[in-house]
């Protein structure tokens, strides 16, 4: 079925891509679909969401597990008559996850349960006689937690708190939900030290970056097991770059529409024709394309030309389109035609009806 198409929408469009090939200093070359240069080829987009790094990640520790730093409050009873048989101390475990306890000496606690370190407590008490049947209770009083922001294309942004000294990269990833569909696959690490392999396989440089700089990372040059590597201080902020809005334009001999590109998706010209709701006329009447696009960094615009028809038969013909692109759905003598057929009919009917009684 032949659908008729105001002629509004043809002026319009021509009118949007007539001003925008007119502008001052834009020049601008055509091409087929099939002999456009690599470099206006429009980037393939990549949808960071799907990222897994679990494996890659570490643990995060129980919360009963004692580590270093820890302060304890530690009840003995020694099992003794008298006033001095119970015993509180408040100890802390230094940096190499030891406690000394008065009378009991240095006893090594991080990495234990508090179950598990009431028990060595006791057991160590005997073995050293300074107790016979003690009894023991531990409680951690309290714990150094470190911080690390998060911002941009993250799941879950903001403060994300860990006890250990440090996170890697996909520690952080994960703890952080794992990245947005808007990610772009660049992380900025800001005031972090780090060291770490940059994995290139002619050369191992190990790359140092002291406090206050910056660290860059492209997720797509960098593997799973390299981020595993990366070590992000506490006080370091994580920003995930963030894909912009990203839209181009339907025009000419079709429902003008400005199309939103969705993030982590590519688009491609049948894509576009279809959301702008498809063409006003069968591809065998209205087949021509062209897409005007603007060279980015450069004050230049090039044209490719494309087919509806081609574009149906052959995967290689359905163009992956950029951001602000501007598509054009081409008038030729049969859309014309139609259109004036249309437009006519229109008039007559309109008239018809103004005669009527």
């Amino acid at each position: 079925m032949i659908l008729h198409r105001p002629a509004t929408h043809t002026s319009t469009g021509m009118v949007v891509i007539i001003a925008f090939l007119l502008m001052p200093g834009c020049a601008h070359n055509t091409y087929s679909v099939s002999s456009l240069p690599h470099q206006y080829v429009a980037r393939s987009v990549v949808d960071y969401s799907s990222l897994n790094l679990t494996a890659y990640a570490n643990s995060v520790p129980d919360e009963q597990e004692i580590r270093g730093r820890d302060r304890l409050e530690i009840t003995l009873n020694s099992g003794i008559a008298g006033a001095d048989a119970v015993q509180k101390w408040r100890v802390g475990v230094d940096d190499e996850g030891n406690a000394t306890l008065p009378h009991v000496g240095r006893i090594r606690l991080a990495g234990l349960t508090r179950a598990q370190a009431e028990q060595t407590i006791i057991n160590e008490s005997i073995r050293r006689d300074i107790y016979l049947t003690p009894a023991v209770n531990l409680n951690i009083e309290e714990r150094q937690r470190n911080t690390i922001f998060t911002t941009g294309g993250i799941r879950v942004p903001g403060r994300l708190e860990f006890p250990e000294s440090s996170l890697t990269l996909a520690d952080v990833i994960v703890r952080a939900g794992g990245l947005t569909v808007s990610a772009t696959g660049n992380i900025t690490v800001s005031r972090a030290e780090s060291t770490w392999d940059s994995g290139d396989q002619l050369t191992t440089v190990s790359q140092t970056v002291a406090a206050g700089d910056s660290l860059n990372v492209n997720l797509a040059t960098t593997s799973a097991a390299e981020l595993a590597e990366i070590q992000i201080p506490p006080s370091a902020t994580v920003t995930v770059e963030e894909r912009p809005v990203r839209s181009i334009r339907v025009i000419g001999v079709i429902r003008d529409s400005a199309i939103e590109i969705p993030p982590g998706r590519n688009l491609r010209l049948l894509d576009a024709l279809a959301l702008a709701g498809g063409p006003t006329y069968s591809h065998w009447i209205s087949n021509r394309v062209d897409i005007i696009r603007r060279v980015p960094d450069r004050n230049k615009t090039i044209r490719i030309k494309a087919s509806i028809r081609r574009a149906k038969a052959h995967d290689e013909a359905n163009l992956r389109l950029a951001p602000n692109d501007i598509v054009s759905v081409e008038e030729s003598m049969a859309t014309f035609a139609l259109s004036t057929l249309g437009g006519l009919n229109g008039l007559t009917t309109a008239a018809r009806a103004a005669t009527l009684p």
